[in-house]
């Protein structure tokens, strides 16, 4: 029981991070590419933004193997990518303002739905 509620604890802390590292690589990103090519050679140019991001999308990779090594690949994978994707969803619209559908909801429902499934079998 207790390790159940450490692995649904961690797998939103893993969600919740890597959601927030790309908002912000993407917010980053609005001011001009963070890695590019000038006359050939590698130009970095890492704002505030780009730095958090990449650090807490490190963080999220990290939680992520110790996630897949503890516990079942067939659960983990579809859990955590509906729960970024979702995610992503919400701060694209509310951050980036980008549109909101019919067939976008429609498509998070049926997510929504298949992580009720993959939890309830576990």
């Amino acid at each position: 029981m207790i390790q159940a509620i450490h692995s649904n604890l961690l797998l939103i802390i893993y969600a919740l991070t890597s959601t927030a590292g790309l908002v912000l690589i993407k917010l980053a990103g609005q001011n001009g590419a963070p890695i590019s090519f000038v006359d050939g050679r590698l130009h970095l140019n890492f704002g505030p933004y780009a730095i958090i991001g990449i650090f807490l999308y490190g963080v999220s990779f990290l939680l992520y193997t110790y996630l897949i090594s503890k516990n079942d690949l067939s659960y983990i994978i579809p859990i955590s990518t509906a729960l970024i994707y979702i995610g992503i969803f919400f701060a694209s619209y509310f951050l980036f303002h980008e549109a909101l559908t019919a067939l976008k909801i429609t498509g998070i429902l049926l997510i929504l739905g298949g992580v009720v499934l993959l939890h309830l079998s576990k």
